[in-house]
């Protein structure tokens, strides 16, 4: 059975773009530690600060989650796709990163790590960078 925060969550991240930095109090305690390929970042402040500043040049991010989460005992796993726009990347169109979120709480979550590629969100969508990994990827296939 899903937890109220978990669906709350889930709620949360549905128009992520929509939410305000400020409610984030309601689903993480203040020692959070929140983790994604690039990132470790300690504290709801920081937390906070970290998501206003990764909003800026997006234009839409919406977290469409795909199964029924796996909870455990103070624990769950997330699978999700995320529907983004960023300004910078393949000229604001919009874009799929599909990836998971391993979340350990009580009554608030602690621990929140992010898991996707960062290549399929970034590098790949730079003109002359995504066109580079494209070829390696095509030549490691037919390997």
């Amino acid at each position: 059975m899903m937890s109220a925060l978990i669906e709350e969550l889930e709620e949360y991240y549905k128009d992520f773009l929509m939410q305000e930095t400020g409610s984030l109090g309601s689903l993480y305690s203040d020692d959070v530690i929140f983790c994604d390929p690039l990132h470790r970042i300690e504290g709801l402040p920081a937390l906070k600060s970290y998501f206003a500043g990764m909003s800026r040049g997006l234009t839409q991010c919406r977290f469409q989650f795909d199964d029924l989460p796996v909870v455990g005992e103070g624990s769950a796993c997330l699978s999700w796709t995320m529907h983004y726009r960023h300004q910078s990347l393949k000229g604001g169109r919009p874009l799929q990163l599909r990836g998971c979120s391993l979340l350990r709480y009580t009554d608030k979550i602690h621990y929140h790590e992010d898991f996707y590629d960062m290549g399929a969100m970034v590098y790949e969508q730079v003109p002359v960078l995504g066109s580079c990994i494209g070829f390696i990827k095509s030549r490691m296939e037919r390997n």
